[in-house]
């Protein structure tokens, strides 16, 4: 009997031996599959760079030009747009400064596009009757449906007017009073022009190590990212805000829609594939608010990366039927709208990772290797993108700027979580609300709640037990995730501490 317990029980050891082994090897594949993944991203922000540096030249004759072209000598109407949701402390603000505007009192409407549910719509009509009364043309356009969200309230807006062309700003940008000046003559003198986008600047970058971190990454998004693609041909997407469009090059793309958080690059890319151009303005600068708390940050972000792969899901079938674009330019469009795929690959490989620290003490040199250089290759393209724009736009440079270089990865690898949901969401087709991005002093009159699952509480868990395991194991890459496993202690404290704060 005894030597039956004995034989069934060395079976089930090398059953056992041969599951474990299975479940290692998936490990590692999942691992180095998940690494090819954060490498062709990598090489796709290297490509990028040095696309810009081959172009820089031209782009700089391009400023040149632009800069040269004469006003038109009829000047069109132009129509500002400022879409607003709950934004009480900057609504005023965004009203003087798109009054502030220079263009004729004749040839200029501006209109605030106001979705509010808290009172915002009241401070804008009194703000809008005291512009009236100094000659301004402002209309307030409230809705209470909020249906489309910032596309239902721009295309609702353009339903009340005719204007050439439309100027669109958040309400926490400020234009400065020569933007129409300076974007009108580029698009009168190229009717193929669909939009003139102008670069972000930020009011408030030094509010703290958050604001530092997301300075440098939109500058490098700005200086670097965007000029590479319009410099060379390929795809520039309209961000947002800060730009200037074509009213024709809108409805010929067929207007705006709000099926997708990013209503910006949807509309964009319908225009090309209708075979309209851009141009980018980067001498241009527009300040506007950075968010100042992580909670606040992440929430953007999320959004960003959700309808960043909706827009795929929607647009990528028409976009490489469509004869209208070359080759590269789907292929750039391609990485473009699937970056944020960097997110569940580098969940995939800390998972993955984790899984083979427990299951076993051996890791091939292979893996060794492909982990170094991936790391490696990963975090050079970034700061060489990162650095290109810095130096382009005559950033001072020093101990700062590498404190917050790492502070930006460190907070994108806390984004692990929270952007891989937010992909998942869009795959899946799960719905969610267009949640604004408090900043500035509204962050503090805000009154919205925390999305359903943004607790803070994945990230905490995920950024203890791999400490843990990786302390227990001491296994050789465990420095590779120090900046990642640190990013999610900070956005999961962070969101946790906001939620309890709200909730007292």
């Amino acid at each position: 009997m005894s030597q039956l317990v004995v034989t069934q029980l060395s079976a089930g050891s090398a059953l056992w031996s041969q599951v474990n082994d299975l479940l290692v090897f998936g490990a590692w594949l999942f691992f180095v599959l998940s690494l090819i993944v954060v490498c062709a991203l990598g090489l796709h922000l290297m490509v990028l760079t040095t696309v810009f540096l081959l172009h820089r030249k031209k782009g700089i004759a391009l400023q040149a030009q632009y800069a040269a072209l004469p006003l038109p000598s009829v000047l069109p109407r132009v129509l500002i747009q400022l879409p607003t949701f709950n934004e009480p402390g900057v609504v005023e603000r965004a009203l003087e400064s798109a009054a502030a505007v220079d263009w004729p009192r004749d040839r200029l409407r501006i209109q605030l596009l106001d979705d509010s549910i808290d009172g915002t719509d009241e401070i804008g009509r009194r703000k809008a009757a005291e512009l009236r009364a100094r000659g301004i043309d402002v209309e307030v356009i409230h809705r209470t449906n909020r249906e489309g969200f910032k596309a239902g309230a721009l295309k609702n807006g353009l339903t009340h007017d005719d204007c050439e062309f439309v100027a669109i700003f958040d309400a926490d940008f400020i234009p400065p009073a020569d933007v129409l000046k300076r974007t009108i003559p580029v698009l009168a003198a190229d009717a193929r022009i669909a939009y003139v986008q102008t670069r972000w600047d930020h009011i408030n970058q030094d509010a703290n190590l958050l604001t530092r971190a997301q300075s440098i990454m939109l500058d490098a998004h700005f200086a670097v990212e965007q000029a590479a693609r319009n410099w060379s041909g390929l795809f520039m997407p309209f961000n947002g805000t800060g730009g200037v469009w074509r009213r024709k090059a809108i409805d010929d793309a067929g207007g705006w829609e709000g099926d997708t958080l990013t209503e910006d690059i949807d509309l964009a890319i319908r225009a090309a594939m209708k075979g309209w151009t851009t141009a980018f303005l980067p001498s241009v600068a527009i300040p506007g608010e950075l968010p100042e708390n992580v909670p606040a940050w992440r929430q953007q972000q999320f959004r960003w990366t959700k309808g960043f792969t909706q827009v795929a899901l929607k647009l990528l079938p028409q976009v490489y039927r469509s004869d209208r674009l070359t080759f590269w330019q789907k292929f750039a469009m391609t990485f473009q709208l699937f970056q944020g795929w960097a997110y569940p690959a580098g969940a995939l490989a800390l998972f993955s990772a984790l899984a083979a620290m427990v299951l076993t003490s051996t890791q091939p040199w292979g893996i060794f290797f492909l982990g170094v250089f991936s790391t490696a290759f990963g975090g050079v393209s970034v700061f060489a993108m990162t650095m290109a724009g810095q130096l382009q736009l005559k950033r001072r440079l020093g101990l700062r700027t590498l404190v917050s270089f790492f502070t930006m990865l460190a907070l994108n690898g806390g984004l692990t979580l929270s952007n891989t949901r937010s992909i998942w969401e869009a795959v899946r087709g799960t719905p969610s609300a267009f949640v604004r991005t408090p900043k500035g002093r509204d962050a503090e009159l805000d009154k919205a709640r925390p999305t359903k699952g943004h607790s803070g509480l994945g990230e905490l868990v995920l950024a203890v037990g791999a400490t843990a395991v990786a302390i227990w194991d001491e296994a050789w890459y465990s420095p590779f995730f120090a900046l990642t496993v640190f990013g999610l202690a900070l956005v999961g404290s962070a969101t946790l501490t906001a939620r309890l704060a709200r909730q007292a």
